[in-house]
């Protein structure tokens, strides 16, 4: 007789892992009245109903659950959108600058903002509740975490800013000219290098980070602080500047760095999520939604 339930207060859960583990814990929850009801001398069949009924409507479950994982795809539509307009108006601006620089950077952005707006607006149905579900969350997610916490991703995205600004500016002072096409090899190395410096802090601290990889929200401050870091040392420092970026602007490496630590945290956390199985709700939303 749960079954039905539990697909029911499941239903809008896509993910076959997440439903599972979803049904386990609402069916605990049912056991749990279900044997205090016995314990009580109370009917099998009776009291399997009256764990349904102090549960509640499944129906009503069903869209609790689904809010935590349509909120954070609010959000990731809404920076989806954000990288579109900011590439848009850099091509804008190129044509009455007459910037390369610009130019190129804002193909870059214009392609993947409209790549990836197109693609988190596949599942086009609900996606006004989505965004919705995204602007009403006004504190950004600071509240969901604890400050302890909180300091760990910041300093964490701090210090992938400060290795990117470093490790990124070596291939050029390394890589001797008499090397086949030392300019390959030199971007060759350097995306191989920020890689380094973008996952290595995160997979060094994953075991305190792993609640923060299921929030798309996080992954948005970490990208920012790491953006801060990294286009503060290049205005700093112009020795960290790689050499095919000498003629970018400070907001030039703002939107570059950003769109690249925000998609290699991604991605980072994409694999994360399935090595380490992370759910997109916590416990305590499941509880809530109970």
């Amino acid at each position: 007789m749960w079954e039905d339930y539990l697909e029911q207060a499941t239903a809008t859960i896509m993910n076959k892992y997440h439903k599972r583990r979803a049904q386990a814990k609402i069916r605990q929850q049912l056991l749990s009245v279900w044997a205090e009801q016995v314990g009580d001398g109370g009917d099998t069949f009776q009291a399997m109903q009256t764990a349904m009924a102090a549960l509640g409507d499944p129906r009503d479950m069903a869209v609790k659950l689904a809010e935590p994982l349509r909120q954070q795809r609010g959000w990731l539509w809404l920076v989806s959108v954000a990288q579109l307009l900011a590439g848009l108006g850099l091509l804008a601006a190129s044509f009455r600058t007459d910037s390369l620089a610009d130019m190129a950077l804002g193909r870059v952005l214009t392609a993947w903002g409209f790549f990836s707006t197109s693609l988190n607006s596949f599942h086009h149905s609900g996606l006004k509740q989505n965004i919705r579900l995204a602007m009403r969350n006004w504190r950004f997610s600071l509240s969901h975490m604890a400050w302890a916490q909180g300091i760990v991703v910041m300093a964490t995205a701090a210090v992938s800013g400060i290795l990117a600004a470093v490790l990124c500016s070596l291939p050029w002072a390394v890589v001797p000219n008499t090397v086949f096409h030392p300019v390959a090899v030199s971007d060759s190395l350097g995306l191989v290098l920020f890689g380094t410096a973008a996952w290595a802090p995160w997979w060094l601290f994953r075991k305190r980070l792993l609640t923060t990889f299921r929030e798309i929200t996080w992954q948005i401050w970490a990208a920012l602080t790491a953006t801060a870091v990294y286009t503060v040392l290049l205005v700093w420092n112009g020795s960290f500047v790689p050499p095919p970026l000498f003629n970018w602007q400070p907001e030039l490496f703002v939107l570059g760095s950003f769109v690249s630590f925000f998609a290699s945290l991604r991605i980072f956390a994409f694999f994360l999520s399935i090595k380490e199985r992370i759910e997109p709700w916590s416990d305590d939303e499941i509880r809530s939604a109970i």
